[in-house]
Parts: structure tokens; C-alpha cells; sequence
């Protein structure tokens, strides 16, 4: 089986879940048998060979092509031109050889020209689309969020409604993609996932002592709710009797920053065995989103022994069982009632937490047994 998968970046020379979620899910897939040819838009490090290098051992059935991301013009909706435009030179990259090709999977908007070739007859292959969150067409932050949203929202329906089939986290995600009117038919259910090494043994992580380490990992983005935690968090830090330290992980700007010895920021860290360190030695991760897919981070918390602090957005109920506290929304009373519950709780409490998170893992969310599923749907779909 020959797959055209296309993306706008691959980890580590794009940052981001989705990236990473490319960079896997091509490496599992070419280790099981199928020959791919990737496009993306390289970045920070990129070479053809250090690209290959990710794919060592796969040498033979991966190729790869890269586009540099198209620039326009600063006004309003430029990304969503952009995206457009990148998918047409995807297209015209490739449209005298799709004949080759079993099926193409395309990461956000990549395969968008394509569709709007196959609407004219010019493509038979099936196309395979994955918007991951459908952020835009969750509950925005704010009135800015909200126009910015009102501008995706036109291009994703256009993409969902006319590709063969549309991947869905389930959850909160499954319930907008059937509410945007597409049949059940189309719909294909995923999960995101972790890879092995993530693992740490039940009894590596557990809490010996009262002291708390909660995690945040992520963009200073609004719709991550940075603001929501710092408010919480200013309010949480006049309690001197509260025995806790919280990390940052991410660019977080100075200005934004709480002055508090309590607090530890980072910055962004690229490695993976570094995050894993930070994540080794903390007790809870704190994902106060306003909209997600199915977050990266928290399956490499859970996976590292962690409880979670998250709200219910996207595909996160998903993740959140009996392993930490799911919030309706990132409100600062709330959130920082959760955090006061994390620091207090006895240490058989969280540790019963931490050990679930783990088992959750092992069952669900393993990349091994997500590759697996995504054969079989590829199989579905050529037949």
C-alpha cells in the first residue's frame, strides 16, 4: 500500500501535537509494511538528511518532499490563504503521479486543492482528512478568538464535507462533526497516542511525602489558558500553608510571568528526555484549555505517572477516568479549587490517581495499537 501523507510540519522541525502526531504515525506506519511519500514544509534544523534520519531503518520506503510555507499578506485571514495556497503547490508537486498512490492522508487543511480536484472529477483515490481539535468550532476564549474562529470555520466545513473521509477524536470533537452534517459513514474514530518509552513503571512516580509538584506544558496562546491559571495561581500563592511548586514548560513571555520562588519557568525544551525529566519528578499536569483536540501532553503526562487537571473540551473526557479532575470550563475559581484539591489530597489519593493514569495508557492509547487501527481503516477505504 502506497500513501500520499501530507502535513504542514514534521517534529522536531515543527513544533507542535500535530507534528509529533505526524512524525509517529509515519514512522509506525512505514515499520509495518506501507511505502510513503511526505509531504511537509521542513523548519528549524531541516536537511533532507537529517529529515531521513527520523526514518532510519525505513530509508526504502519513505520519501519525502518539502514546500516552504507560502507567505501572502498580513491582513485578516491570511493563514487560511496560505493554507490554500500550500495545498495548491502540494497538488501541482504532485498531480501527474497520484496514480501511484492507494489513498492520500492529509493533516488540517493539506489536501485542499486536491478536493476541490476531486469535486471536478480530476481525482479518484480517496481522500482521508484530520482536523485533529475543530478548535474553531469550540466555545473561543474571547471576542478576538471568536472572528478569528468565524474565519476557519467556512474552509474546514468546505474540506470535511467533500473529502472521503473525516477522522474524529470522539468526544466533544464527534458531536460537532455530526452536528456540521457529516454521515456516519465518513466518520472515522481516533485516538491520539503515546510511544512506549514514555512508559515509567506504577511504582516509579508515586508520592512518598505532602509536597506537590504540578506541571504546565504549552504556548502562551489564549486559548491555553495561561491567563486563567495565572489568576488562579496568584490567589492559590497568598496561602503560605500550602506546601506545592509549580513548573512551566514553554515560551512563556517575562511580562506574563509570576514572581513567586514557588514557580519555575523553563522555557521551551525541544528534547524529549528532558521533558520527561521535569515530568518524572511532578505529581499533576494542569491543561486549563479553552479548546483542544486530544492533547499530546497529557498522554505523555499520563504515561509519566501523572494525575490531571484538564477542562472538558475536544476529545479530553477521553482521557480524564478516574485519573484527575475534569473542569466544564478553564473558570479561575474552579481551576484553582482543583489545584487546592491536588495540594491537599492524602498521598494514597494521588498515587491511586498517578497508577490509573498509567493503566489508561497501556489500554488505550499505546501509538502500537493506534498504528494498527489506521491500517485497517486505510485497508476500508481502498477496498
Amino acid at each position: 500500500m502506497k500513501v500520499l501523507f501530507l502535513t504542514d510540519g514534521i517534529y522536531p522541525f515543527q513544533i507542535g501535537g500535530m507534528q509529533k502526531h505526524s512524525l509517529i504515525l509515519t514512522k509506525l506506519l512505514a515499520e509495518k509494511g506501507l511505502d510513503l511519500h511526505i509531504f511537509h514544509i521542513g523548519g528549524e534544523g531541516y536537511s533532507s538528511a537529517a529529515f531521513m534520519q527520523e526514518f532510519s531503518g525505513f530509508e526504502d520506503r519513505v520519501q519525502e518532499t518539502m514546500i516552504p510555507f507560502p507567505k501572502t499578506d498580513p491582513l485578516p485571514g491570511h493563514y487560511i490563504r496560505e493554507n490554500k495556497k500550500y495545498s495548491k503547490l502540494i497538488y501541482e508537486a504532485v498531480k501527474d503521479r497520484l496514480d501511484e498512490f492507494d489513498l492520500v492522508y492529509a493533516q488540517g487543511f493539506t489536501a485542499w486543492y486536491m478536493i476541490l480536484q476531486k469535486t471536478k472529477g480530476k481525482i479518484s483515490i480517496p481522500i482521508a482528512v484530520n482536523f485533529h481539535g475543530f478548535e474553531m468550532f469550540q466555545k473561543p476564549p474571547n471576542n478576538r478568538v471568536k472572528w478569528e474562529y468565524k474565519l476557519f470555520r467556512k474552509a474546514v466545513k468546505y474540506n470535511i464535507m467533500n473529502a472521503d473521509y473525516v477522522y474524529s477524536f470522539g468526544g466533544q470533537i464527534g458531536k460537532i462533526i455530526r452536528e456540521l452534517g457529516i454521515r456516519e459513514e465518513k466518520i472515522l474514530l481516533q485516538s491520539n497516542g503515546i510511544t512506549e518509552d514514555w512508559l515509567t513503571g506504577t511504582d516509579a512516580n508515586q508520592v512518598r511525602n505532602q509536597k506537590r509538584t504540578l506541571v504546565f506544558i504549552g504556548r502562551n496562546e489564549r486559548r491555553k489558558g495561561v491567563e486563567e491559571l495565572n489568576t488562579a495561581l496568584t490567589n492559590l500563592l497568598k496561602r503560605e500553608d500550602l506546601n506545592f511548586d509549580f513548573h512551566f514548560i514553554g515560551p512563556i513571555p517575562e511580562e506574563v510571568r509570576i514572581k513567586d520562588d514557588r514557580l519555575i519557568y523553563h522555557g521551551e525544551i525541544r528534547e524529549a528526555d528532558k521533558i520527561k525529566e521535569v515530568l518524572h519528578h511532578s505529581d499533576v499536569l494542569v491543561c486549563p484549555s479553552h479548546s483542544e483536540g486530544m492533547p499530546t501532553v497529557i498522554l505523555e503526562a499520563m504515561a509519566s505517572g501523572l494525575a490531571i487537571i484538564a477542562t472538558d473540551v475536544g476529545a479530553v473526557s477521553r482521557q480524564i477516568k478516574e485519573n484527575g479532575i475534569l473542569l466544564d470550563e478553564p473558570d479561575p475559581a474552579a481551576l484553582q479549587e482543583a489545584l487546592f484539591e491536588m495540594v491537599n489530597c492524602s498521598a494514597e489519593d494521588i498515587n491511586r490517581m498517578k497508577t490509573k493514569s498509567i493503566e489508561l495508557v497501556k489500554k488505550k492509547f499505546l501509538w502500537s495499537v493506534i498504528a494498527d487501527q489506521k491500517v485497517k481503516d486505510f485497508k476500508k477505504m481502498i477496498q
